[in-house]
């Protein structure tokens, strides 16, 4: 028999390396990958390599989303700066701690062996939904963070009456901040657990308990943001931060008009494109809700945390194909209350032979699912961005004009040499006018354009090449113009 202590070691073992495997077959970044194909993914590592030689997000170079997650793709650049390698070695860390968390939360009804099965299994169907992309999104990174201000919840709520000990409330608070620097987006599931713990502690010691509370969980939350802040201001691009990270992104970046039949549609595919992790939540989340063993501020704040969630990816703005997957953490919900099977199951054999059918499931789960298998195994010269970037010389600047990066950049080991490196989903003028007089006045050697030709009034630069890569849909339908300066 496992002391506590060398069974948490054991599972937390066994996690990375299905971690490790499951990411191996379906993400893009993956050494079996020759390199993710989604323009998003390269953004974020090219953004990473230029933090790497110390220039500073926002201020030298453009980008939307928030800090901590370009932070984690300079680090990734460490380990290697001309492939996602060192992005595959940071999802993996990030998917183990999101498997450990669940099998933590299974483990408080259930014999170890159940829960890392069902962690596992469950981990895999979320893998190969249309939500995981390509791999190396923001929403993935968030992930860790929501299961465990998750794990806490099980922990506090299901255990005691009341609201949260002081000390688990600022760690909720610290993963709340993470979050917020990461995509703030994502906060939906700490709104929900916020309303939850503002209705206990008032309950408890009325607006004084409340008030202490909120001081709690904002002191977590700010401790990371103060941190950022203080780094751009040692670098004076505070206002930068604010400008491209907050300003923009509340009111320049869609100015789309939703309806809720948008809203009807976005949800309808997001359930068709992520079915078996999207029935597992929704059964394990009624499962939870109609489960009188458990404690009803238990079941309370899980609800809010589930539907204020639903409610920031679906109903506050244009929901992408990748936004979901921050809900992927409900799907662990149904089997952390679930009775223990091991009483029906004395056997080491029966236990170890269920073991291997749910550990073999997973596994062709993800061999067999993943909607990312179509890339998988192909060479790196196969790809427009590798022979495009043959074209490029020794020692020549690079500029990809109208459109997100199309991993021109990586393929050619360029770092940009412009602030505003891509034309990124912001209805912003200074990116705009700026790109097009980088072109007008010919400062980089070669431009990369996207989908059309580059007009015809920026005739300081020769069409040099030609080429068809993979467009959203996986399909080699989007053609790629590699132009030189004349």
């Amino acid at each position: 028999m496992l002391s506590a202590k060398r069974e948490r070691a054991l599972c937390m073992a066994l996690c990375l390396l299905a971690s490790a495997v499951l990411l191996l077959l379906c993400s893009q970044c993956s050494p079996l990958y020759p390199t993710n194909v989604w323009p998003d993914a390269n953004c974020l590592l090219t953004v990473g390599r230029v933090m790497r030689e110390g220039g500073v997000v926002y201020r030298d170079i453009y980008e939307q989303k928030g800090p901590t997650l370009y932070l984690f793709h300079a680090l990734a650049s460490c380990i290697s700066d001309s492939s996602f390698l060192g992005v595959y070695v940071l999802e993996v860390l990030s998917f183990a701690a999101v498997l450990y968390l669940a099998c933590r939360m299974g483990m408080r009804r259930r014999s170890a062996w159940a829960p890392y099965c069902d962690a596992v299994l469950i981990g895999a169907c979320l893998l190969v939904g249309g939500a995981f992309s390509r791999g190396d999104s923001a929403e993935e990174f968030c992930l860790p963070y929501l299961m465990a201000a998750l794990y806490i919840v099980f922990l506090q709520y299901g255990a005691r009456k009341g609201p949260m000990q002081l000390r688990a409330l600022f760690a909720c608070g610290l993963m709340a901040g993470m979050v917020a620097t990461i995509k703030f987006t994502i906060l939906g599931l700490f709104v929900g657990l916020c309303m939850t713990e503002g209705i206990l502690a008032l309950r408890a010691g009325g607006m004084r308990r409340a008030l202490q509370s909120a001081g709690v969980f904002l002191a977590g939350m700010l401790t990371p943001i103060a941190l950022w802040c203080a780094y751009f201001a040692a670098h004076g691009a505070l206002g930068d931060a604010y400008a491209a990270y907050i300003h923009n992104n509340i009111f320049l970046y869609s100015d789309e008009a939703r309806t809720l039949a948008d809203a009807a549609r976005d949800i309808v595919s997001a359930a068709r494109e992520n079915v078996l992790w999207v029935l597992l939540a929704s059964i394990g989340l009624l499962a939870l809700m109609l489960d009188r063993r458990e404690r009803m501020q238990l079941r309370l704040a899980v609800a809010c945390m589930a539907a204020c969630a639903f409610a920031a990816v679906f109903l506050l703005g244009r929901t992408w194909p990748y936004s979901p997957l921050v809900l992927g953490v409900f799907a662990f919900v149904g089997f952390a209350s679930a009775p223990n099977r091991a009483d029906g199951m004395q056997s080491v054999l029966l236990r170890r032979l269920a073991s291997s059918v749910s550990c073999a499931l997973a596994l062709a789960v993800a061999l067999f699912l993943s909607p990312n298998a179509y890339l998988r195994g192909v060479e790196k010269e196969a790809l427009a961005q590798t022979r495009l970037a043959a074209y490029v010389h020794e020692g020549a600047t690079v500029l990809q004009y109208n459109h997100l990066d199309d991993g021109l950049y990586l393929a050619s080991g360029r770092l940009p040499q412009q602030k505003y490196f891509v034309n990124l989903n912001v209805d912003y003028e200074e990116m705009r006018s700026e790109l097009d007089r980088y072109v007008q006045e010919a400062i980089p050697d070669y431009v990369l354009v996207s989908w059309n030709e580059l007009p015809a009034r920026f005739d300081r630069y020769q069409l040099i090449a030609t080429d068809a890569g993979y467009d959203d849909q996986d399909r080699i339908n989007k053609m790629l113009y590699l132009y030189r300066r004349k």
